[in-house]
């Protein structure tokens, strides 16, 4: 375990008692004994020391200090880096879970399901709790991969309702076809706060899909002419722009 995930409630107090399957986790399934130390991370992205002060019936207590400097717990936090968006038609059984596990181990900040004209689900036969499963696979993908970026998951909506793209976002769809007008690099050279990715269904997106998306400022992206997966094609998108992101500086477009 990277770090260990504080609960949604934590409010900044100085030590937590932590619940029944937490403490069960820590005790049971990573043979933590008192006197240790984790790496905590709170809702808000602050990052935080924990010792395990007891173990007790009711749970386990933790005891928190504030971890480094304000500016270190704030770069920690992934305050200062571009947030990376992905809007995701939703695809049936565990291959969106997977999705979402991946996009956490790649520090994209937020999940959207969107109904497409080739969408395997509807938005009305959308099961409700989906979401709380989805929040169960964050926590575990975050105390696994250690990730300071704490990627959450909206409900789902249909894609007229995306907001548009804004002055200081880039908005890129991963098409089927080759038509895209610039290379990646080109889209992500400049200034911007927000990288917004649409990844389609299964079965591609529709002409009326790809109308949609221009009509909301998203440019076409082209990954080649490999068939891929949705779920693979999600992790691809995210990987090569957050990879772009970071080595931003070495690359920019002349």
């Amino acid at each position: 375990m990277k770090q260990f995930i504080l609960p949604s409630d934590f409010d900044g107090s100085s030590s937590v008692l932590l619940d029944e399957k937490d403490s069960h986790y820590l005790r049971n399934v990573l043979r933590v004994k008192v006197g240790a130390e984790l790496k905590c991370t709170a809702p808000d992205g602050s990052v935080w020391r924990g010792i395990v002060s007891r173990f007790a019936d009711e749970g386990c207590t933790l005891e928190l200090f504030p971890a480094g400097t304000e500016a270190e717990r704030d770069a920690c936090s992934g305050s200062r880096s571009t947030r990376v968006i992905l809007y995701q038609s939703l695809i049936k059984g565990k291959n969106m879970d997977l999705i979402i596990r991946q996009a956490v181990e790649a520090g994209v900040a937020k999940v959207v399901p969107v109904e497409t004209e080739y969408s395997q689900i509807r938005l009305k036969d959308f099961r409700n709790e989906k979401p709380e499963r989805w929040q169960r696979i964050i926590k575990e993908a975050m105390q696994q991969s250690g990730t300071s970026i704490h990627t959450s998951v909206d409900t789902m909506i249909k894609l007229d309702d995306i907001t548009p793209v804004s002055e200081e976002e880039v908005g890129l769809f991963f098409h089927q076809c080759p038509m895209e007008k610039k290379s990646i690099h080109q889209y992500l050279d400049g200034s911007f706060k927000k990288v917004s990715l649409f990844v389609g269904p299964e079965g591609g997106l529709s002409q009326k899909d790809i109308e949609t998306l221009e009509a909301k400022g998203f440019k076409p992206v082209y990954l080649g002419e490999n068939i891929l997966r949705a779920e693979t094609a999600a992790i691809y998108a995210a990987a090569i722009v957050k990879n772009l992101i970071l080595e931003k500086e070495t690359w920019q477009a002349r």
